[in-house]
């Protein structure tokens, strides 16, 4: 079972929240899904599946690639002896678990007559940004990008597994994805615990201000791209799916 580095968490989890929330909420997109509006739905699933794609792929390119050396010169060799073996199956553990959440994304979008695997669909520039940052070689920025991700999927799901008009439309009257996030529940440390720890780990600063202030910095660029890219979404996509 995957031992966290530090104790105590770094980022303020509760204001992270809040400020998901607030970009959430204020989305045409997210608001026009909540309403059940099958149009705004479609362009939803659309617009975000290359991202959903790429994060599974993100994180299996980590998967056996994790940098030793910086964490041997902070915490010591015997230490990360045992942390990375653990660390490595936690990320693998993420990979596998994207992958069906990738399935689980597809397999809603069925139910408003999307084939994502098979249709070419765009990749939005303001999307392909999130891609990009997903990919980064820099692990402090790739694990508070994870974190970011992390905090935006649970609370979309909350917020639109919340949403009678929304999950209505659905055959079952859920939306599998959704509740996947939503009702997380880990033997051990979550997704999200596990990204924050691994971006402190790696950040160079010993001053926890400054490794605070260095990774809310990343997930707030993270979930304002979110926002932009949904707005992109709501605007480019739902116009050539009418």
């Amino acid at each position: 079972m995957y031992a966290l580095l530090f104790s105590e968490p770094l980022v303020n989890r509760s204001q992270m929240r809040v400020f998901t929330r607030e970009k959430i909420y204020s989305s045409s997109l997210a608001r026009g899904a909540a309403q059940g509006d099958r149009a705004i739905i479609r362009a939803m699933m659309i617009g975000w599946w290359p991202f959903i794609q790429a994060f599974e792929r993100a994180i299996d390119v980590r998967v056996g690639h994790l940098p030793i050396k910086p964490l041997v010169a902070r915490f010591g060799q015997s230490k990360i002896k045992t942390f990375f073996s653990e660390a490595r199956e936690a990320v693998r553990e993420m990979k596998e678990e994207e992958g069906s959440h990738a399935v689980l994304w597809a397999e809603g979008a069925k139910e408003f007559g999307l084939d994502l695997y098979a249709d070419n669909y765009p990749i939005l520039p303001s999307v392909q940004t999130l891609i990009a940052n997903a990919d980064s070689d820099d692990p402090v920025v790739f694990f508070s990008w994870l974190a970011a991700v992390e905090y935006i999927a649970e609370e979309l799901a909350a917020y639109l597994c919340h949403s009678p008009k929304f999950t209505d439309k659905f055959a079952r009257g859920h939306w599998t994805w959704g509740l996947a996030h939503d009702e997380h529940e880990h033997d051990g440390p979550s997704h999200l615990e596990i990204d924050e720890d691994l971006a402190r780990a790696y950040h160079p600063a010993l001053d926890p201000e400054i490794a605070r202030a260095a990774l809310t910095a990343n997930m707030h660029e993270c979930i304002r791209l979110f926002e932009i890219a949904s707005y992109d979404i709501h605007g480019t996509i739902n116009e050539t799916i009418q």
